[in-house]
């Protein structure tokens, strides 16, 4: 019979190689005009379980995402003229969208969503800590805002980060380059 000790370092192990695995196939594109519909896509996604429920019409619902899309479009180009959206690719599939703000004194992700075929694979997990390695090389804390009851959080906190700010809808977390993840 193993000890939990020794459980514990071969699940460490199993879960490091896996993240290991998974970046090795991820990589970026720096999003273009042919990719907006891809961007749409993976915006909906997100918020289609929550509007869903309102009991809309599929019309209603399109039209409604597709306007706060916009406003989200021109909310972080005011607020982070020095960011673009990427697109995250595992092999030759498009599977989410990234935009991170490189500042002076911090990095920002901005935001990052999946889509849902993607989700729970270890892909969200990579990217946060590959924006740690470069936080923490660079010796600028990672900062981010989340929506309160967003699942994500907990992602967040296991990762390390810490809550800034809270209010009834957003949390803003932040993560200092000498933390060990």
């Amino acid at each position: 019979m193993r000890n939990t000790a020794a459980d514990a370092a071969d699940n460490f192990f199993v879960g490091h190689l896996a993240r290991r695995q998974v970046q090795a196939v991820l990589r970026f594109s720096r999003a273009q005009a042919e990719d907006e519909s891809f961007l749409y896509e993976v915006y909906a996604s997100t918020r289609i379980g929550e509007v869903g429920a309102w009991g809309w019409g599929p019309g209603q619902i399109d039209q409604f995402l597709r306007m706060q899309y916009g406003f989200q479009q021109k909310a972080y180009a005011a607020q982070y003229p020095e960011a673009a959206w990427e697109i995250i690719w595992r092999g030759q599939e498009r599977v989410g969208r990234r935009m991170t703000a490189r500042l002076e004194d911090r990095i920002v992700l901005v935001d990052m969503a999946l889509l849902p075929a993607y989700q729970r694979q270890g892909i969200g997990t990579s990217l946060l800590q590959t924006l740690q390695h470069e936080a923490q090389q660079a010796a600028k804390p990672l900062c981010l805002s989340v929506q309160v009851h967003n699942p994500a959080r907990r992602l967040y906190e296991r990762l390390g980060f810490r809550t800034e700010q809270e209010t009834e809808l957003y949390c803003e977390m932040i993560w200092y380059a000498d933390t060990l993840f």
